[in-house]
């Protein structure tokens, strides 16, 4: 275990990493309070768009170089149009504070920061109970 958190503390994995990071404006975090968040945002985005995006359901571990590789197909992903974008976010049932980044919005972000810090790319779905 790393760093001060208790087991105790249901963040204390995710918390753990994000409190080692140099930036926290690098990360992107967004926390739902739906059993099926992940399942949420796939069905917004429709399974042509999921088809694009590396990883299974979410976790993904990309070398700079696979972030680079991997780019043009998340941009893909993850750009809408406004039609587009009005029509993902009927089907996305999460929840977001007024001030939160979308998951629309979040993933890209990291990604094009990623590439072109010539960084890797870590991303981790979990549920905590």
């Amino acid at each position: 275990m790393y760093g001060g958190s208790s087991p105790d503390d249901d963040f204390w994995l995710v918390r753990d990493v994000w409190e080692r990071g140099e930036d926290p404006e690098r990360m992107f975090l967004s926390i739902q309070n739906k059993d099926y968040a992940i399942a949420s945002f796939l069905h917004a985005v429709g399974p042509r768009r999921t088809a694009l995006l590396p990883g299974w359901c979410g976790n993904f571990l990309l070398t700079s170089t696979e972030v680079r590789q991997t780019l043009p197909r998340v941009e893909l992903a993850l750009s809408f149009t406004p039609e587009e974008r009005r029509a993902v976010q009927e089907r996305d049932w999460l929840d977001y504070l007024p001030d939160e980044e979308s998951v629309l919005d979040g993933p890209l972000r990291q990604w094009r920061q990623a590439a072109e810090a010539g960084l890797g790319l870590c991303g981790v779905a979990l549920t905590i109970y």
